[in-house]
């Protein structure tokens, strides 16, 4: 699968919840850490999505933000882990978060969100992305 989203990783469907139009697709990585999406009861199937399935979560980078310390938000994915990288722009800057177990995720915030967060390589930090930005794809 070629994509152009930053972000494509691999999982397995951990839960399938159907609404009444939409289904709430629970994600789990390697790693443990699981990834909500909602997408709708007709991709669902269209994917034939299975409990225990491979899949993929996409997620565009500029579809991420960035937090630190404890969160209460309403966002339903707030992925912890250890800032690696940095590479700042003329106004963006490209934050590269480590979940663990390999799993890098990409987000693409203002260099000024950087600067007001403080946000330095070796930070403890939450990639915070909502449900409905989370794609799901499979091979």
């Amino acid at each position: 699968m070629k994509i152009s989203a930053r972000n494509i990783l691999k999982c397995k469907v951990e839960s399938l919840t159907p609404g009444a139009v939409n289904e709430e697709v629970v994600l789990k990585l390697s790693n443990g850490t699981k990834i909500t999406s909602i997408i709708t009861k007709n991709s669902v199937s269209n994917l034939n999505l299975k409990l225990g399935d491979e899949v993929f979560a996409i997620i565009k980078s500029s579809s991420i933000m960035f937090g630190l310390g404890e969160l209460k938000i309403s966002a339903r994915n707030v992925l912890k882990g250890k800032i690696v990288s940095i590479k700042k722009g003329e106004v963006n800057a490209e934050v590269c978060l480590d979940l663990g177990d390999g799993e890098i995720i990409t987000g693409i915030i203002t260099l000024n969100s950087v600067k007001k967060l403080d946000l330095k390589v070796g930070d403890e930090a939450s990639a915070i992305i909502k449900s409905s930005e989370v794609m799901v794809g499979v091979e």
